[in-house]
């Protein structure tokens, strides 16, 4: 008895990780400006957050792990200043904002760009949320969100927006993430995710709100 639940075991591990790499075959990456090579799969409900440490605004250090023992967090990573859809996105997330920030959760986005840009985000999106910039794309790869840009997608962003995405951002390399949403617990847990390729779809106030820890 114990060996056939072992094998039914492997065998429902075989078969979720076979969907999981047939679910990333189909999925076009360089439409989306993403090279498959490594392609993200984000951090799953239930899983534990990364132990990571953020560089604040001001210079000043603190983890993750201060942030939500002291209330739920919502992290919202998005592209750049440059992005139209981010901007559109933004613009209207933050009208909306307090709603979650009244239910006791803290609001942090996290961008590869540096914050001379941040600035210019938070100035044309009337943003009043902490935005973090991922110096070094470790957040990134701690939550599993980032890739490397295509040599043709960074060619598009340069002609249609004027914009390099190397140098908007804080490492200089053209690397992006998944503009995904995490909903993070006080017990360090991820409850919520919203991970898509596909940077036209996000996580709506409304949805957030609906995932919120009680």
């Amino acid at each position: 008895m114990k060996y056939k639940l072992l094998w039914m075991l492997i065998a429902f591990v075989a078969i979720s990780f076979n969907s999981k790499q047939l679910n990333a075959q189909n999925i076009k990456y360089d439409k989306y400006g993403m090279e498959a090579v490594d392609a993200p799969m984000g951090l799953a409900v239930g899983n534990d957050a990364p132990q990571i440490t953020l560089t604040m605004p001001d210079g000043s250090k603190t983890t993750l792990k201060d942030l939500y023992t002291e209330q739920p967090i919502v992290i919202i990573f998005y592209r750049g200043y440059w992005c139209p859809i981010c901007n559109r996105y933004l613009a209207d997330f933050a009208k909306n904002a307090s709603e979650i920030e009244k239910r006791g959760a803290k609001i942090i986005a996290i961008t590869p760009q540096d914050y001379e840009n941040i600035g210019k985000t938070m100035e044309k999106n009337e943003t009043d949320f902490l935005i973090i910039s991922d110096t070094d794309a470790k957040i990134m790869k701690a939550f599993d969100v980032d890739f490397n840009v295509t040599e043709d997608y960074q060619g598009k962003v340069l002609k249609g927006l004027n914009t390099s995405i190397s140098e908007t951002n804080a490492s200089n390399q053209a690397i992006l993430p998944v503009p995904a949403t995490y909903i993070i617990n006080t017990k360090g847990k991820i409850v919520y995710r919203q991970f898509d390729p596909d940077y036209r779809n996000r996580a709506s106030v409304k949805e957030i709100l609906a995932n919120l820890p009680q």
